[in-house]
């Protein structure tokens, strides 16, 4: 049996600061990226991918 388990059950969204340290610029996740925690980030100012330390929403 598998279960499926929508990214807005689960239990708590971390909300953070995600800042990327190439070019120093702030994160913030729009649309479906802000409804479950996740490392990988596209930066909106370079359009480079990065890895936060940790799982998170960017705010």
């Amino acid at each position: 049996m598998e279960i499926v388990i929508n990214s807005l059950d689960q239990k708590e969204l971390n909300f953070k600061v995600v800042v990327h340290k190439k070019c120093g610029n702030k994160h913030i996740d729009v649309d479906k990226f802000a409804t479950f925690n996740h490392r990988k980030h596209l930066c909106h100012y370079c359009n480079e991918y990065f890895y936060d330390s940790e799982r998170g929403v960017g705010v």
